[in-house]
Formats: C-alpha cells, structure tokens, sequence
C-alpha cells in the first residue's frame, strides 16, 4: 500500500510537468523577450541633445566644450569725436600803462592828505608799476621827477594791459600836516551900522583845516583894547551884512574875520589872530600877527 501512493505521487509530478509545457507553448509572441541586435544592425539614433548637455568634438580626441545659451551683446558704437572750436585769443600788453583823461595830480601816496609832487597830464602815458589794497590809485614813475614815483588817482585814469600780477603796495603812512595861514590884509566898509566893518582876509596855507578863532583888537592911537571869539567865518567881504555862512577853512581856502569898530577907521590898529583846528578854540593853534594903517 504505501508503495502505491510513492507511484502515484510520482506520476502527479510529471503531469504536472507536461502541463506546464504545454502552457507555455501557447502563450502570445508579443510576451517574448525582444531579440538580441546583430552585429550589423544600426543603433537607434539617440534623441538630440538639449542646451545644458555636452556637445562632442567632430575631430577625434577634441575635449568635450559646453554650448553656450546667451545671446551675444551687440557691439558697442565708437564715440564720435567732437570737434573743438578753435578760440582766437587777442594779445594783451604785457606791461600795463595809463591814462588819464582829466590832468591828475601825482601825489607821495595814495590820497589828498599826501604832497603833490606830479602830474599825469591828458596826452600823456606811463607804466603802472604797482596799485593801492583798493585798487583805487596806480603807482607810476613821476612824469614830472624823473627817476621819482608817485600815486595817481584812478577816478580819471584807463589802464591798459593785464594788471592781475602788479604788487599791491601799502600806503606810506600819512605825512604830519603843517599849520600855516597867511592874514593878507584888512579893510574897512564904511556907512554901516555901527559906522564901520573891518574885514581880515585870511588864506589857509598849511594842511590843518581852521575852525575857530581868537582875535584881539589894539587901537594904537587911543591906546584901547578889545577882544572877540568865534567860530564862523564869512566867504565875502565888503557888506554891512557879513554872512558868516563858514564853519571851517580847509587847506588852500579863504575866508575873512569881520568885525565891527566903533572908532574912527584913521586910528592905526593891530590885529592879533590866533586861528584853533578845533571849534571852541581848542586843538592846534597858530597866532599871526597884522597891523591896520590908514
């Protein structure tokens, strides 16, 4: 018995085996596996590379390069020259001259207050050869001293030539200004009220201006005396009614002192003037001295 079921399980394994033979004949042909290419068949062409791969060389050996993506720039246009235009420049005198065209006075220094020593007259030229912190007096050879300089006033000068480069000189300092005055003589206006006017010319002669006086007043022939201040003076002489319309006489003005007298005008007189640079009779002073005869 129990070699019964050894035969039998032995033929169940073999039907078994002629089964599944007989099952894989009859499957489709589509389920096989694709046959191997031959030796002279073609590969399929690969698909066409895409921007980011590599491209090989056409020539055996070239090193693989990348492919650029970027779009080349376009090239940049060449500036176009510009044309320079040509300046025409206009010498200018390298030495700087003036003239004037009112005859200035030519002075030790740049003001009224410094000596006249010259003049630039109309006609005439002269090299500048420096000019004031101001730029409102030239310096210039002396027309009149040669070898001698001095200031000239700009208010009437032209100046040609290029003056950027001229020393600026500083002024010297102030000359100290000399009293002077002249009493040039006295007169008397008769028919007045009182009777008589004397009239004192006088002529400022120095560089102190006058602004102020002391007078005293000697009839040498009845021996009296008299004295007056004051601080007027008058530009006219000759009236009853003198118009002390000064206050001041400046350096190369006149004026006149007038004072009424009582006595007859045939009597001698003395006159003593002391002239003040300061009104009130203060300041500078210089007395001059001069005699009535008539």
């Amino acid at each position: 018995m129990k070699r019964f079921f050894e035969h039998s399980r032995w033929l169940w394994a073999v039907a078994f085996g002629v089964w599944g033979v007989l099952l894989a004949c009859n499957l489709p042909q589509s389920a096989s596996a694709p046959p191997a290419p031959s030796q002279n068949q073609e590969t399929r062409a690969a698909p066409a590379a895409t921007a980011t791969e590599i491209v090989l060389a056409t020539h055996e050996g070239a090193e693989p390069q990348p492919q650029s993506t970027e779009t080349p720039a376009p090239p940049t246009p060449s500036p176009t020259p510009s044309l320079t235009p040509t300046i025409t420049l206009t010498p200018t005198p390298s030495t700087p001259m003036v003239s004037v065209s009112v005859n200035t006075n030519c002075r030790t220094g740049p003001g009224n207050a410094y000596d006249r020593v010259g003049a630039l007259l109309v006609g005439e030229t002269a090299e500048v050869l420096a000019r004031d912190p101001y730029g409102l007096f030239w310096y210039i050879p002396n027309p009149d001293k040669p070898g001698g300089k001095c200031w000239v006033w700009g208010q009437y000068a032209t100046v040609t030539g290029d003056t950027s480069s001229l020393p600026v000189f500083t002024p010297p300092p102030t000359p100290t200004p000399v009293p002077a005055f002249v009493l040039k003589g006295v007169t008397v206006k008769a028919g007045c009220i009182p009777p008589y006017i004397f009239f004192i010319e006088i002529s400022n002669t120095g560089g102190v201006a006058w602004r102020s006086y002391y007078l005293k007043i000697e009839d040498l022939t009845n021996s009296s005396t008299g004295t007056i201040a004051g601080t007027h003076f008058s530009s006219v002489k000759n009236t009853c009614s003198p118009p002390g319309d000064l206050s001041v006489i400046n350096p190369g003005e006149g004026a006149y002192i007038a004072e009424n007298a009582l006595a007859v005008p045939f009597h001698h007189f003395r006159f003593t003037l002391t002239l003040y640079a300061e009104p009130g009779q203060h300041g500078t002073s210089l007395t001059k001295v001069i005699e009535y005869h008539p």
